[in-house]
């Protein structure tokens, strides 16, 4: 075993923290920056299968696919309604808000919708979306067609209902906040008919544009529609938000991928925050909406089949594109794994990456569509750079030994905490990498929290100048192998890292 194998093995049964604590709420999805960026620090190891840097657990109702929002002592996260037999579907969802120091419940409230939608999908279908908190309200928000908002005690302020249409409703999306706005997508014609909300029945509604989905921005205090966005926003797209310059607040968002989306041509668009308007639209032939379009003062970033792209962010036009296969870096820790150096990355027949992924620093990183490969774009010299990791690490609650699973995963029991099957895809007993979601990365400091679906959570020294195996400072889990399921970024808060998965709410934190 090289000395590199053993610091990694080593980093599995210890915890590291950084100095300084500058995180204090996570009021969305993406974090207090709305990039998943955060300075602070959090234990860089952890397991809830040995209870390892874990303060406590709670058991969740059912499934959901949020991530945990905090506004001070209070969580608040959404699941599904409580199922009593193995099911797959469901229309009412549950608002809940726990307290961040014990897990307790303190309220619960339902979120009821017209339509029906997945309990546990690993596609597009985000199932009980992320909530949005401010100082006096939070937010929850039903796909299948309602937005219900409270005050922090649970009391009820307003609510806003819709037919969803009926093609995949938006995995990839989570509700943000800004300028006391929630900003969510939705279709623009509204009284679609119940038999349209099935993904079958949307089919002989054809392309439209009345069947368009578009971002919509809401008065957090009032409910009234403040803008609807004047492009279309692809159902399955993550659209991030973000400042250019000092003061000039844009959206980012695209159209395209499978499923016959509606919203063409295929493409990102810069929006106007203020008032939804379009500042630019850019067509770009292949490419798939499922991911997030992150972006920076410098350039907007995607993936475009086996392409690293890069726009202009002030005109939207193409100024760089880069091969993700050829005359790359792969390495890796482990003796099993050679690093090679210049060398044809070999993927899957699917695009390099569908995957959410995140910008820090000067690097842009992704999860491979090939499996066990994290990728990492140079976004100074286009260098792209592979680390080969383990798919999981199984440990033993008693002993607390350690296999590591190299090329395979336990297959998942898919599962909820009362034991009925939340899902009946197989797909979601599998490994979390290839063509499925993934949840963003959380970067607290300079460590990268990287969870996939089977709850392993690489952590990772993101601003090394090589990404190799001491990159890799360890490989924590959210729960025993083959029994924990998530597609949920990690939140933080005050020194601690918030987790969902189908079973529980996770909070973890430095004994």
């Amino acid at each position: 075993m090289n000395t590199t194998t053993t610091k990694i093995l080593l980093s599995l049964c210890i915890s590291l923290c950084i100095p300084g604590d500058c995180g204090a709420d996570w009021p969305q999805a993406s974090g207090p920056s709305y990039n998943y960026v955060v300075d602070g620090q959090a234990p860089t190891f952890f397991s809830a299968t040995t209870g390892t840097n874990v303060r406590w657990r709670t058991k969740l109702p059912n499934t959901g696919q949020g991530t945990p929002v905090i506004y001070g002592n209070r969580i608040f996260i959404q699941c599904h309604e409580p199922i009593s037999q193995n099911t797959e579907m469901s229309s009412l969802t549950i608002g809940l808000c726990f307290d961040a120091d014990t897990g307790k419940e303190l309220w619960r409230r339902e979120i009821p919708a017209a339509r029906t939608t997945d309990l546990s999908s690993l596609f597009s279908d985000n199932t009980a979306a992320s909530s949005i908190v401010t100082q006096k309200i939070v937010a929850f928000v039903n796909v299948g067609g309602r937005i219900s908002v409270y005050d922090h005690d649970g009391n009820p302020k307003w609510t806003h209902s819709w037919v969803p249409f009926g093609r995949h409703h938006s995995r990839q999306h989570e509700p943000f906040v800004f300028d006391n706005q929630i900003i969510v997508v939705k279709t623009v014609k509204d009284g679609l008919p119940l038999s349209a909300t099935t993904k079958s029945g949307s089919h002989p509604l054809g392309r439209g544009k009345e069947y368009w989905t578009h971002l919509h921005a809401f008065d957090l205090e009032t409910g009234k529609t403040n803008w609807v966005a004047k492009t279309g926003t692809g159902c399955h797209a993550a659209s991030t938000f973000g400042y250019l310059g000092a003061s000039q607040p844009v959206i980012m968002t695209g159209r395209g991928g499978g499923h016959q989306p509606p919203e063409e041509p295929f493409g990102i668009s810069r929006v106007n925050a203020l008032d939804g308007s379009t500042d630019w639209d850019s067509s770009i032939k292949g490419y798939p909406s499922a991911q997030a379009v992150t972006f920076n003062s410098q350039g907007v970033y995607g993936f475009v089949a086996h392409d690293h792209i890069t726009l202009n962010p002030d005109s939207g036009k193409e100024i760089s594109r880069v091969s993700l296969i050829k005359d790359v870096s792969i390495s890796s820790g482990y003796p099993e794994f050679k690093t090679q150096i210049g060398q044809q990355f070999q993927p899957a027949k699917k695009a390099i990456t569908y995957q959410t992924n995140i910008v820090v620093g000067d690097y842009h990183y992704f999860l491979s569509h090939k499996a066990g490969y994290i990728g990492r774009v140079n976004l100074i010299t286009h260098a792209i750079e592979y680390l080969q990791v383990p798919l999981q690490v199984v440990r033993n609650t008693k002993n607390k030994e350690v296999e590591i699973l190299h090329d395979k995963t336990i297959t998942n029991d898919m599962k909820n905490a009362d034991g009925f099957l939340a899902t009946q895809d197989k797909r979601n007993a599998g490994s979390g990498w290839g063509h499925v979601s993934a949840a963003s990365p959380t970067v607290v400091g300079q460590y990268m929290y990287l969870p996939t679906m089977v709850g392993t959570v690489y952590v990772l020294d993101w601003n090394r100048s090589k990404l190799d195996g001491q990159t890799l400072v360890s490989i924590s889990d959210l729960g025993p192998a083959g029994k924990t399921w998530t597609l949920s970024s990690l939140a933080y808060s005050k020194n601690r890292l918030y987790a969902r998965t189908l079973k529980e709410l996770i909070c973890i934190e430095a004994e």
